[in-house]
């Protein structure tokens, strides 16, 4: 079912709600970073939250850098023509290298962030085409922190074209109805937590728990928004023994090409 140019949602109304790729990094090698003894949990509760979106969850455990590609690779050649999106999930430690690249890491070797959705493109993906597609990123983005700062409580656009208006095709560039929604800052660490109601990634828990208890009634950015407050506001590090990473705060970071809302089951825009 096509969008028409100024159609303000997405087209949720397919034969299947599509695929949730979730990629859990556990172990990695001697040469790479630190266990992440929590992943379980994340994957738990991350797949919950996407199974009561109705996605079809798809679970990768510790997947090499070459068996990563490849399977986002064989993905992007689906045919996802009956599928309404696309939600890719990476769990794993990440980082800046000496050149500023933003890396994070497979078992065995560090990736370009970038890698993971490249290949979504229009042009190797047509089938997700004028579709949405979503990446949330748990990992840490480098090595500084945000102490946070106290605040106090206070008391239509025209669209304009370069060329001649068409009315049954329209163009889409090739990033377009892309989001990527980070754990942290670009720079800052992304906390885990083993409080007994978060016990794992803080980004993920919330993120979760917003899908969870709002997926029915609001659409994907008011719930992003929510995720984002929830973080930035609820949550501060607590490591009495290190100065540095003791009550720190942190904040998701978003990119967004979406050009419609998305609401996944709320009546009201059905």
């Amino acid at each position: 079912m096509a969008l028409g140019r100024e159609d303000p949602f997405y087209n949720m109304s397919h034969q299947e709600r599509g695929h949730a790729l979730i990629f859990a990094y556990e172990d990695f090698c001697a040469q790479g970073p630190s266990r992440r003894g929590f992943a379980k949990h994340d994957v738990d509760i991350c797949s919950k939250a996407f199974r009561k979106l109705e996605f079809e969850v798809r679970i990768h455990w510790n997947l090499t850098k070459k068996m990563l590609l490849q399977t986002i690779m064989l993905e992007s050649r689906e045919d996802h023509s009956n599928r309404d999106c696309l939600v890719v999930v990476l769990m794993t430690h990440g980082g800046i290298t000496e050149k500023g690249e933003e890396v994070v890491w497979t078992c065995d070797f560090e990736i370009r962030s970038s890698e993971l959705w490249k290949y979504f493109k229009r042009e190797k993906c047509p089938s997700l085409a004028g579709k949405p597609k979503l990446f949330f990123i748990q990992a840490c983005r480098g090595e500084n922190v945000d102490k946070g700062v106290c605040l106090r409580r206070p008391a239509g656009m025209r669209l304009q074209y370069d060329g001649m208006s068409r009315e049954n095709e329209y163009d889409m560039p090739l990033d377009a109805d892309v989001l990527i929604m980070w754990a942290s800052y670009p720079g800052m660490y992304a906390f885990v937590s083993s409080s007994n109601y978060i016990n794992g990634s803080v980004f993920l828990h919330f993120l979760s728990k917003v899908l969870i208890e709002y997926g029915d009634n609001e659409d994907l950015a008011t719930m992003l928004l929510r995720v984002t407050r929830e973080v930035a506001v609820s949550y501060e590090s607590y490591v009495p023994e290190d100065d540095k990473i003791n009550k720190n705060k942190q904040i998701p970071y978003t990119v967004s090409t979406l050009m419609r809302k998305l609401v996944f089951f709320c009546p009201k825009y059905k």
